[in-house]
């Protein structure tokens, strides 16, 4: 089955672009555009498009609100939306960046099937008791806030981060670090107390000089990392709580002179496409973020069909990807 991405390839340009052609919007070049519609033709995409239309007197739009700092986390919540949406037969609009004017042209959309939120967005209780209110359907993405009558999909972002943790104290760390993302998120929380956990169960005192809190971008990471490196006892590790930071501080290491991994490890997040390309490559949870959009597509679609009678939070699988940021001591 030719897919969005297919076309992209053939067309020598991304699957946003790619999606803002085949839905008409605005703001594409005429050149780009006739590419674009010339690789759907060329593999035949448009007996999806005549199928989506088909179906256009039913619900089939989904919402998509995603707001991340992380370009890489974006992207992969974005193509798993549009992959969901291409395999159901369902048309995806993306909002960023959300408003009051973007709820109620939401809330009057016709046909629209329900909205995904992502972080912040899914943490965010005044924007879901809105959406509650006015009767909208929606799942939230990588979040473990607990709400009522709330679907939510994810991983134990708590148990991963023991996990990672443990990893470095098994290699004979005992001085590690933690930079995490904004307070104001679960996942960000949740990565914290998971760090805490193996600390505590290592019977490893917690130095709070040693934790720092970024934003989630590779600015902050590298920031955060030079204080952490300059200080007159540095740590021997870091966990940052997702790949951008932990790739500043791959960064913060060089500027300081510090060879990773003899003399310093690092450990990272999410198994973004930096973990891969960055040197040297990252050790990191891998969790399928481009599958979450998916699922949360899927599940729009059974909800519409049947309100379930109890609301269970979907838990995916992770795994910890070792690579060469880390080694013992």
């Amino acid at each position: 089955m030719t897919t969005i991405i297919d076309v992209a390839k053939k067309a020598g340009v991304s699957f946003k672009t790619v999606s803002r052609v085949l839905n008409g919007e605005e703001g594409v070049r005429p050149a780009t555009k006739e590419k674009v519609l010339k690789a759907a033709k060329a593999l035949n995409y448009s007996v999806n498009l005549s199928a989506r239309s088909l179906r256009s007197k039913r619900q089939n739009v989904v919402a998509l609100l995603v707001n991340n700092p992380s370009r890489n986390y974006s992207d992969d919540i974005q193509l798993g939306a549009m992959i969901g949406c291409q395999n159901a037969g369902y048309n995806l609009i993306v909002e960023n960046p959300f408003d009051e004017e973007s709820l109620a042209r939401l809330a009057g959309q016709s046909g629209l099937l329900g909205v995904i939120l992502t972080p912040p967005q899914s943490d965010d209780v005044v924007l879901i008791g809105k959406l509650q209110s006015a009767g909208v359907n929606f799942v939230r993405v990588g979040t473990e806030l607990e709400i009522e009558n709330s679907l939510r999909i994810g991983i134990d972002d708590r148990l991963a981060a023991f996990d990672i943790t443990t990893h470095l104290i098994e290699n004979g760390h005992e001085r590690i670090a933690f930079i995490g993302g904004p307070s104001t998120l679960s996942i960000s929380q949740r990565r914290k107390q998971g760090y805490f956990d193996a600390l505590d169960a290592a019977k490893i005192p917690i130095e709070r000089k040693w934790i720092e809190s970024g934003d989630f971008t590779y600015a902050s990471g590298r920031v955060h990392a030079e204080t952490l490196l300059n200080s007159s006892r540095r740590p021997t590790a870091i966990f940052a709580a997702n790949d951008e930071m932990a790739a500043g501080c791959l960064a913060a290491a060089y500027k300081l002179n510090l060879r990773v991994p003899d003399q310093l490890s690092v450990v990272g997040f999410d198994d973004s496409p930096i973990a891969r390309i960055v040197y040297p490559a990252l050790t990191t949870v891998h969790q399928s973020t481009r599958e979450m959009a998916q699922r949360a597509v899927e599940i729009l679609g059974q909800i519409h069909k049947t309100v379930p009678k109890k609301i269970s939070p979907v838990l995916l699988r992770y795994q910890v990807i070792y690579r060469e940021s880390t080694k013992a001591i």
